[in-house]
This record gives structure tokens, C-alpha cells and sequence, in this order.
């Protein structure tokens, strides 16, 4: 009777991809991923609406942060990568050809001049992680070209960075736009070959020295932005600002193993309690801002090993999957955002997640 047990269940664990799985997160990010594709997707179009029920696609900001749910939900359920597949396809409606340097419009498009720098820095970021997942080099492909259109947005006004908004829509230059940019100068060179990939870390880390020294607080944590025409800055400290710079010292004490740069990532982590809500054990700012500081913290927690990071980053998600549970979120990009979330707490608590960020968290990217 044992031996029948056994194989039976060796037989369901073939079969099912979930089954062979043991997390205590994996049921939730299940329902929440199942609810937005009742609820959001348009499988005709394969696009997602803005919207519960509603009939227009979501904007590409929330279309990214969509897309890196579904990529992490790729790892662990095979059914979300064909999702993911023609939902990359189906973006295409939002990417304009018909300019000197493509890139991602706001919304679908027959070609415009009103793209947001930091929107498709979003994009570079998740793309390469797809990349990383499925090794399909269309995502690698388009992470670089969305990545020449990001940085193409640098001039010197300022003593440099990159500007919010490609016609300069609200004069100012943003950490939202220049952190993730960084970013994804960095991950983008742990493919490529040695002169390659020293252009994109130099790009980087230009790109870092100027955030740094024009929109970091005294506390470590970072402004929001700076108004080129007369160099105010907009002190208000968001978590997905310094959510990407925490991840930036990360990424730069991993190649050149500087001790400055963790010693920076850890100042900023332990300041990041001040932008925490006592009351609530969750961050301050809305879901869509903070699930990034989420994503940070397990970040630092892989590297560190300071159980303290994991501890906020699951005080954070099981709020918002409270809150989720007593009142669905109607937008996509809230719900795309806590099943990010669950999903990354999937990964930290399976062995197939562990061993994703254990070779994503290094410098060089598996060859290609």
C-alpha cells in the first residue's frame, strides 16, 4: 500500500507542475494571477485592461509591471509562459517604428512623441529577466533596444541624467527614470561580451554617480526629482526610488566587490523603516510604488542574509494580500503588483526560485 502511495504520488508530481512545489505563498499567488486573468485579460487581443471588467488597455506602465508578473509566475507554472509569450507580442501595439530610436508609447500607438523615459526602463528590466527565464533572445533583443531609447534621453543640463519625458513634459529629471535605467545598463552587460558589456556598466555607473549626487538624501534614500530650469528639488521620498538605487549598490558591490557599495545598499535598507507604517507592518505608499521596496528587500536579503529584509518584505505582501482579500484591487497595475509580490515569495521559498536569483544575482549571465 506504501509503494502504491509513492508512486501515485510521483506520478502527479510528473504531471503537475505546481505539485512538486512547497511554498505557503504558492496558493495565493495562484488566486490572485487566476483572478486577473478572469477579470483583466482580453484573450482576443491578449492584451490586459486598465480595469476590471473595463474595455481599455491598460497604460505601459502597467503593462510592465503586469509582464513581470507574469514572468515570475512562468517559473513556476509553464501554463503563464505562453501568456507571458503573447503578451509580449501583443505590446507591440504600444511600440513606435516610426522614430530615429523606437520605443514604448503610454498607449497603443500609430507612432507619436509622447514616451516616458522611465516607462520603458520598466520594460528593459522585465525583459531581461523573461530573457533570463526562457532564453528566447526576442526578449533580449527588445530589452536593448528599449534600453538605447532610455538613455538616449541623457543631455548635460543639470550636470547631466536622463529626463522624465522625451519632449520634457514637467521639466524635471527623475531618480524614477535614471535608477532602473542604471539598472538596466547592468543587467543588460551580464550578457554581453567584454567590450560590450564594460560600455553598458561605464553607462551605469555615469548614470549612478549623477543620481546620487544631485537627488540622494541625507538619510540614503533618494528625492523624487529635480526641475532643470531652476535646479528645485522635489524632496518627497517614494520607496520605488530608492527601491532601484538600493538594487543599483547591490548589483555594483556584486561585480567590483567595493565594500562601499553594500555598506550604502544596507544604510538604505535600514532607513527604508522610515517609510514604513508602524501600525499597518507595511510601507507607507501605494502598491504599485511599493511592491518595488518588496522586491528590494528580498534583494538585499539574497545577499546579506539578514532575515530581517525577508521579515519586511513579507509583512508587506501579506498586508496587501489582506487588504486584496477583503476588497480586490480594481486597477491592473495594483494587482499586477501584489502578485509580483506572491510570486517572488514563491521564489524564495522553492527550490526552483532559490536557484533562479542564485544565478540572477550574479555578475556575468549564463552564456548565451
Amino acid at each position: 500500500m506504501k509503494q502504491l502511495l509513492r508512486v501515485g504520488l510521483a506520478l502527479i508530481a510528473a504531471v503537475s507542475p505546481l505539485a512538486a512545489q512547497t511554498s505557503p505563498y504558492l496558493e495565493k499567488a495562484e488566486e490572485v494571477s487566476a483572478h486577473i486573468q478572469e477579470h483583466f485579460w482580453d484573450r482576443k487581443s491578449g492584451l490586459y485592461m486598465g480595469k476590471s471588467g473595463g474595455t481599455e488597455p491598460e497604460l505601459i506602465w502597467g503593462c510592465g509591471v503586469m509582464f513581470s508578473s507574469l514572468v515570475s509566475a512562468a517559473r513556476h507554472d509553464k501554463k503563464y509562459r505562453r501568456v507571458m509569450g503573447d503578451f509580449f507580442e501583443a505590446m507591440d501595439a504600444y511600440w513606435d517604428v516610426k522614430v530615429k530610436i523606437p520605443g514604448y508609447e503610454p498607449a497603443r500607438t500609430q507612432g507619436g512623441n509622447d514616451k516616458y523615459y522611465d516607462d520603458n526602463a520598466w520594460m528593459v528590466l522585465t525583459f531581461l529577466e523573461a530573457y533570463e527565464l526562457t532564453k528566447e533572445s526576442k526578449y533580449l533583443k527588445r530589452a536593448e533596444e528599449t534600453l538605447e531609447f532610455v538613455v538616449s534621453g541623457w543631455d548635460e543640463e543639470v550636470g547631466g541624467g536622463i529626463w522624465w519625458h522625451e519632449a520634457h513634459k514637467g521639466g524635471d529629471k527623475n531618480t524614477c527614470v535614471n535608477a532602473p535605467a542604471a539598472l538596466g545598463c547592468f543587467r543588460l552587460a551580464r550578457f554581453k561580451k567584454d567590450a560590450e558589456a564594460a560600455k553598458w556598466n561605464a553607462l551605469g555607473e555615469k548614470i549612478v554617480v549623477w543620481t546620487v549626487k544631485t537627488l540622494q538624501g541625507e538619510n540614503g534614500l533618494f528625492w523624487d526629482n529635480i526641475k532643470v530650469a531652476t535646479g528645485e528639488i522635489n524632496k518627497g521620498q517614494l520607496t520605488y526610488n530608492s527601491a532601484l538605487m538600493l538594487r543599483n549598490f547591490l548589483s555594483l558591490h556584486t561585480r567590483t566587490k567595493e565594500a562601499f557599495y553594500l555598506d550604502e545598499a544596507l544604510r538604505m535598507g535600514k532607513a527604508a523603516n522610515g517609510m514604513m507604517d508602524g501600525q499597518q507592518k507595511a510601507y507607507r505608499d501605494h502598491i504599485k510604488w511599493a511592491h518595488l521596496m518588496v522586491e528590494a528587500d528580498l534583494e538585499l536579503y539574497r545577499h546579506t542574509g539578514q532575515e530581517v529584509y525577508l521579515k519586511r518584505a513579507i509583512s508587506n505582501t501579506e498586508k496587501h494580500y489582506a487588504d486584496w482579500k477583503k476588497s480586490p484591487y480594481p486597477d491592473l497595475i495594483s494587482q499586477g503588483s501584489l502578485a509580483r509580490e506572491l510570486w517572488l515569495l514563491v521564489d524564495h521559498t522553492t527550490p526552483v526560485g532559490k536557484e533562479f536569483w542564485k544565478v540572477a544575482d550574479q555578475a556575468k549571465g549564463p552564456a548565451k
